[in-house]
């Protein structure tokens, strides 16, 4: 499976879970009741829109109806006849588990079949007046098989059990629909002569029998007890095989003598109803009280949940409704339990005389719970109305005990321990208790029959004719709040029973499709006869509709999509579009035409609230995350009929709310047809602009239609544990026929077609055409900034489509391939697997094979196939069937990839290194035939594990090849890869996709020679020392020796991102300098690639490009090269141009020099800085200048005037200036005074001012002594002199040192010659007047000692008659002043020195 068709499963996947989500959230009973809402019981039917008619759907259009009379039957006039003979009783029933009627008359039963006047059967071996009639299909194992159904007929005095056989159990009758086996219908009953069991009545007459599906009988006594026939296959030591139970009373109760049982009230039972699915049983007594039962798993384990009476009852339900008559809550006629597919929460409906029906759960909830339920579901309304609590009745909800309201769909199983009591939690109205209503009040209501949310209620208004009310909700599905339609169809007489046909022509899958397809029948069992209706769902009133409008051009069925829901409406259109019955008819053609009209577009959601029209508020759902319908669907106000209080003594704490969440309430309560939301927006996508895209009710129908298609097998196990398969092949035909349907219509409609000029290159190609035409340009138009806003939207809805639609495809080779299986013992071929595939297979679900077990279905066709190759059969038909119905799974190089993965399993074991290699090289060419239509992923590890390096880098070019035979990919990249080339991305994209594999051959080469030392610490030295280098580096040398750039660049970055740098400068490929200088231009900021880039033109003699990069990399501004750095660049920079490799060129010449220059003043810049650097801990501005220093190269106006100057740093303008050049000698001798002057500042003695003085004095002179005008000595001398004097130096210290200093001594000599004759009185001034005649002394003095240095003799002569001239100032100024006799000795000595050094 490629990329592309991964990328839409994960659209598919991810649209099917959310839309899953959302239909399984949809309001249940207990939502629809507001119970959820509000927390407490309430009530409806008072409003009118509890109640609308079928002409709110087609803008009154009158011919719609919600019942339909398929048949009437009348009584076999064979057994009317026996009519004549009737003595004192007669009774008449059903039996639709085997389609039915019976009559008895006196102590005969007669039965017959009521679509089908035929078959007449009848019992007479009973001697006394039967009293009530039951069928039971038996426990399983007790009877033999030829047993059936047992038949329960009692009398005043017995019981008797008869056993009923078929004279044809095996016969099977087809659907005329759907080429599905319908399970057995049985033909021609019997009764057995002799009854199997008889058990006598104790003197208590039986009213009612009835049966569960595991097989117990139970039956309702006169005494008002609930008995049980307990039956087993053999009798045991300690039971008999046959007894009956008395669950209603103890043990106790039989110690109470019997005439004291004449005081108590008795209260026979009426009506036994059963929940299967929950294992609950429910009483209704004569009187009205309701009990119940949970069953448990036999007689032994049953109890008794609960009793309530009728006067509890009406109490409870008076509390609720306060503004209508008690009356209408008393006796109740007729109770129907709700299984867990009508309502999670809810148990069991009760129906009163006067059609009020009253819903009563079993369960409460903690406080906890309640509050976690207050987050599934809307707010609640501010129109209701709130009192304070009153006593709470008997059979009501405790407060805080509440039962949950999870999306009704929600399947939990039942918890005995949470039965607890009956608990009324709504109150429904019937018709004719809304303000406006003009339908008459439903009387004398005598039974009643529940379905999918139609309630059937036979009334006798008047006597000798029944009528039946229809109470539906079905027209108006999904809404936040119960509203629902009546019918009302006069009957032909009474009647004494109805119950609903159960669907015989139906596989074991329980198709949800199917289902709402097909309208539920209902026979009426009267004293005329039988009286077939069938409950007309949706789908039978669009089709009422299109047939009546001829066709969908009429705002009738407009209507019908505005009103139901647009969303809905698809999905009911969808179902006639693909009806079976209504193939390739104008009623199918209707239908798609609707969906196609009234579907609506897709939109932005700021496109929204001008889409949305007038009256309506749509669905925005904001994200495609993790957002169910609950979450987000707008709910106008709980209709609550009446203000009432919380009659269960306050479920939940009164609420108050402010006028926010009133003022709120009122606006999403503002509808125009109807209070409903409509819903016909859907799940909303994301595309890269961040606009949330609106689906369209056609995309949303279909992702609906789909999702209910598959929900029945989803999370169905694949097989058992003993690796059966969950589905038969009725199954596998039953979905293929629902999947057929809809990828028909995708095909005939052209909803999925979309206008695609690129080519698609997809990862390893195109498989094959089996999905060609969905595959192509997913990501087409979705993401284009350049189209508005209904264009992205438009593109967004397509890709989703195109994910569908070949999702569909998928289902069905899937699904398809899977009958096959099943065809073939699908138990023996996956026994053939592994172990590991084994428990994979029976681990996984039908979601997990369709969405990423591709594998497991391919080894299941090579199991199918070698099954029949172990048969010495031909595989010709097998493979061309394969291919037909699967060719996506099945294709010609699948065997070519197995084969050579076969061969590559057989080198590995081969013990010559020649016979290795020639199966290698046989593997790799027969994949290379193959290519790209292969596991690449899998062969290139196999070949990787056999060490054949080669043959991956061969494997991947052969596929990369064949992708992009045109070199699209190399052209796009060889032209900087424009953004505008879509087409050449693409096949870029899918030789990359290829190479990925190179990429992982090196890292498993990497990884298993970095893993070999297991006693060494894992890092690249250990590597090396396993000649790691040298492997890596011989498959960089076979990969790049190849001729397509694109695996060059594949390799470069897989050295890179090991930082194996000096093994990706040893490649000499001009392709790499090429890759180098693309990297660097799409991210200039990375350093790495840059000196990756100089180093890569250092090493190929490309000296002047390797400059200029160096150049750059000096100047760019980044913290992430210290100043450092850049002088080691620069420093390159300039050794590149002075190589002889450069030439002479004034190019190069001036490069040359402008390096030089920059050079030089960087190293300025780097004085600058360790000056600054310095200055941390005292100045607050130091950090900011250093990183300005590192992050950047300046110019030397820009350090004197931004560093040196602000920050006082007179060496730094010193050196500036000498770099410079700038001959100012006012400016430099001021800095020479101040760097004087802060080198003895702070000084904590003599010495210490005079070391730090001299010390600094020394480095300027060893930096500046040459440059000229940058050292004034004659200013610095008598700087120093006069700082000697102020600080009492040493006498002489400062000629002393400067001589040290290496400085010419003619040349101090006659500087201090000038000062001396210039006789300043700035030495008084400090403090010692002789101070400079004492420094005169000194230097004559070392003059003398060391006149012998001089070479020359006339340079001599001159220096020593400059000597004697300062001496004889020197004694001059003695001569003026007393005190000076000393000084005068020492000046005349040197005198007559310098004339002996004169001689």
């Amino acid at each position: 499976m490629n990329s592309v068709q991964v990328d839409l499963f994960d659209i598919a996947k991810h649209m099917l879970d959310k839309y899953e989500l959302e239909d399984l959230s949809a309001p249940g009973l207990l939502e629809m009741a507001g119970v959820s809402q509000h927390g407490m019981a309430t009530a409806s039917g008072l409003n009118d829109y509890d109640y609308e008619t079928l002409s709110s759907l087609s803008m009154g259009h009158k011919q719609l109806n919600q019942v339909q009379t398929v048949n009437k039957i009348p009584i076999p006039p064979e057994i009317l006849e026996h009519f004549k003979h009737i003595k004192c009783h007669c009774m008449m029933g059903l039996f639709p588990e085997i389609g039915r009627a019976w009559l008895t008359i006196d102590s005969e039963i007669y039965i017959w079949t009521y679509e089908q006047v035929r078959d007449v059967a009848y019992y007479d071996g009973l001697n006394h007046l039967i009293v009530s009639v039951g069928l039971v299909k038996p426990k399983t194992g007790v009877f033999i098989n030829d047993v059936k159904f047992l038949m329960i007929l009692t009398t005043p005095i017995e019981i008797v059990i008869l056993g009923v056989t078929f004279g044809d159990a095996t016969k099977t009758i087809s659907s005329p629909s759907r080429n599905i086996p319908s399970r057995t219908t049985f033909q021609e009953m019997q009764l057995m002569n002799k009854p199997i069991f008889i058990l006598g009545t104790d003197n208590v007459a039986i009213n009612v029998v009835q049966g569960s599906n595991d097989g117990r009988i139970f039956l309702g006594g006169r005494d008002g007890n609930l008995y049980e026939i307990a039956y087993q296959a053999e009798s045991t030591w300690f039971g008999k095989r046959c007894k009956k139970v008395n669950h209603s009373q103890s043990i106790i109760s039989y110690m109470v003598p019997s005439f004291l049982k004449v005081f108590s009230e008795i209260d026979p039972i009426v009506h036994l109803a059963i929940d299967n699915s929950r294992q609950l049983l429910y009483v209704l007594t004569e009187k009205g009280s309701i009990e119940a039962w949970d069953m448990g798993r036999d007689c032994n384990t049953m109890r008794r949940i609960a009793k309530i009476t009728q006067n509890d009852i009406v109490q409870s339900a008076s509390n609720i409704v306060k503004t209508v008559d008690p009356s209408v809550f008393k006796a109740i006629k007729s109770i129907c339990p709700l299984s867990i597919d009508d309502c999670a929460n809810l148990h069991l409906l009760a129906v009163t005389q006067c059609g009020v029906r009253l819903s009563f759960s079993i369960t409460f909830l903690t406080q906890t719970q309640i509050q976690h339920m207050s987050q599934m579901i809307p707010s609640p309304s501010p129109m209701v109305q709130q009192q304070s609590p009153t006593k709470v009745p008997a059979g009501t909800c405790p407060r805080s005990s509440l039962p949950p309201s999870p999306a009704s769909s929600i399947k939990c199983p039942p918890d005995p321990k949470r039965h607890s009591g009956l608990y009324l939690i709504h109150v429904r109205l019937p018709p004719g208790y809304t303000p406006n209503t003009t339908v008459n009040k439903p009387r004398q209501v005598h039974s009643a029959h529940y379905s999918e949310g139609t309630l059937l209620l036979a009334s006798t208004p008047q006597q000798d004719q029944d009528i039946l009310w229809s109470i539906s909700s079905a027209p108006f599905p999904h809404r936040p709040y119960l509203t629902e339609s009546t019918t009302i169809i006069p009957l032909d007489g009474i009647v004494w029973n109805l119950a609903e046909i159960p669907d015989r022509c139906k596989a074991n899958l329980q198709s949800l499709l199917r289902r709402a397809q097909k309208s539920k029948k209902v026979v009426l069992l009267t004293n005329q006869g039988a009286h077939i209706i069938a409950l007309l769902k949706p789908f039978d009133i669009l089709q009422q509709l299109l047939t009546a409008c001829h066709g969908p051009h009429h705002e009738a069925v407009k209507a019908f999509f505005r009103v139901q829901g647009e969303r809905e409406a698809c999905v009911t259109a969808l179902l006639l579009a693909c009806s079976e019955q209504h193939r390739s008819s104008d009623l199918a053609m209707w239908a798609a035409q609707a969906f196609m009209l009234y579907g609506g577009e897709p939109s932005l959601s700021n496109q929204m609230l001008g889409n949305i029209p007038g009256g309506f508020n749509k669905l925005s759902y904001p994200n495609i995350s993790m957002t169910t319908g609950m979450e987000h669907r707008q709910s106008p106000q709980m209709f609550m009929s009446t203000p009432m209080t919380s009659p269960y003594s306050g479920v939940i704490p009164n609420r108050t709310l402010n006028a926010t969440q009133m003022q709120g309430g009122f606006q999403q309560s503002h509808y125009l047809l109807s209070p409903v939301a409509n819903q016909s927006a859907g799940i909303t996508g994301i595309n890269d602009l961040n606009a949330a895209v609106v689906y369209s009710a056609k995309h949303d129908g279909l992702y609906l239609y789909v999702t209910r298609l598959v929900r029945p097998i989803w999370k169905l196990r694949c097989t058992d544990r003993n690796l059966n398969s969950s589905l038969n092949q009725n199954d596998c035909t039953l979905i293929l026929e629902e999947l057929y349907a809809i990828r028909n219509f995708l095909e005939a409609n052209s909803v999925n077609e979309l206008s695609c000029t690129l080519r698609n290159y997809s990862a390893q190609a195109t498989m094959s055409n089996g999905y060609g035409a969905s595959i192509q340009s997913t990501n087409m138009g979705a993401n284009d900034p350049h189209l508005n806003a209904a264009e992205q939207a438009q593109a967004e809805e397509k890709r989703s489509l195109i994910a569908l639609n070949h999702f569909i495809k998928h289902l069905c080779e899937v699904f398809a391939l899977w009958k096959i299986l099943c065809e073939h013992h699908f138990n023996l071929l996956a026994c053939q697997l592994s172990k590991d595939q084994q428990c994979l297979l029976a681990s996984s679900t039908f979601r997990d094979l369709i969405l990423s077990g591709s594998e497991s279905c391919v080894l299941l066709i090579i199991a199918l196939i070698h099954s029949y190759l172990k048969d010495n059969a031909s595989v010709a038909n097998i493979s061309a069937k394969l291919r037909d119905v699967c060719p996506n799974l099945y294709r010609h190089e699948d065997a070519v990839s197995f084969k050579a993965t076969e061969i590559l399993m057989n080198a590995k074991n081969c013990t010559f290194a020649e016979e290795k290699e020639e199966k290698l090289r046989t593997a790799l060419q027969l994949c290379k035939d193959a290519a790209p239509n292969l596991p690449l992923q899998n062969i290139c590890q196999q070949f990787t594990l056999s060490g054949f390096y080669e043959g991956v880098i061969e494997l991947t070019i052969a596929c990369a090849c064949k992708i992009d035979p045109e070199e699209y990919a190399i052209h796009y990249y060889q032209s900087d890869e424009p953004a505008e080339d879509s087409e050449g991305y693409a096949a870029y994209a899918a030789r990359m996709n290829c190479y990925k594999e190179v990429r992982v051959m090196l890292d498993q080469v990497y990884q298993s020679m970095c893993n070999a030392n297991t006693n060494k610490e894992y890092s690249r030295e250990n590597c090396q020392e396993m000649n790691l280098n040298d492997q890596i580096e011989k498959i960089a040398v076979m990969a790049v020796q190849t001729k397509d750039p694109l695996l060059h660049v594949c390799v470069y970055e897989w050295l890179m991102m090991h930082d194996m740098l000096s093994e990706l400068l040893a490649l000499s490929e001009q392709s790499l300098g090429e890759f180098l200088r693309r990297s660097v231009i799409r991210t200039p900021d990375n350093l790495k690639l840059i000196d990756l880039l100089w180093k890569y033109y250092e090493k190929n003699n490309h000296h002047v490009q390797a400059a200029r990069i160096l150049d750059n990399l000096a100047s760019t501004q980044s913290e992430n090269i210290p100043l450092e750095q850049r002088l080691e660049y620069l420093a390159r920079a300039v050794m590149c141009m002075r190589n002889e490799c450069v030439g002479y060129s004034i190019a190069n010449g001036m490069l040359l020099k402008e390096l030089e220059d920059k050079l030089e003043i960087a190293r300025v810049q780097k004085t600058v800085l360790d000056a600054v650097s310095e200055l941390v801990g005292t100045n607050v501005n130091a950090t900011k200048a250093i990183s300005n220093l590192n992050g950047n190269l300046y110019d030397i106006t820009e350090l004197y005037e931004n560093f040196a100057d602000p920050f006082n740093l007179w060496e730094c303008k010193l050196t500036i200036l000498n770099c410079s050049h700038h001959n100012n000698p006012l400016l430099i001798e001021s800095v020479w005074g101040k760097i004087i002057n802060e080198a003895v500042e702070n000084a904590n003695s003599v010495e210490q001012g005079c070391t730090r003085l001299f010390t600094k004095v020394e480095t300027l002179v060893k930096e500046f002594g040459e440059s000229g005008h940058c050292f004034p000595l004659a200013f610095i001398i008598r700087e120093l002199e006069i700082k000697a004097c102020q600080l009492r130096f040493p006498e002489g210290i400062v000629p002393e040192k400067l001589i040290a200093m290496n400085l010419p001594i003619e040349l101090l000599m006659e500087y201090y010659s000038r000062m001396i004759s210039l006789n300043e009185r700035i030495w008084a001034n400090e403090g010692n007047a002789w101070h400079l005649v004492q420094s005169s002394i000194c230097i004559i003095t070392l003059l003398a000692k060391n006149i012998h240095t001089l070479c020359s003799r006339t340079r001599r002569r001159i220096v020593i008659g400059k000597a004697q001239d300062t001496v004889s100032i020197c004694l001059n100024l003695c001569y003026q002043k007393p005190g000076t006799e000393s000084m005068q000795r020492t000046l005349k000595e040197l005198q007559c020195r310098l004339q002996r050094n004169l001689a």
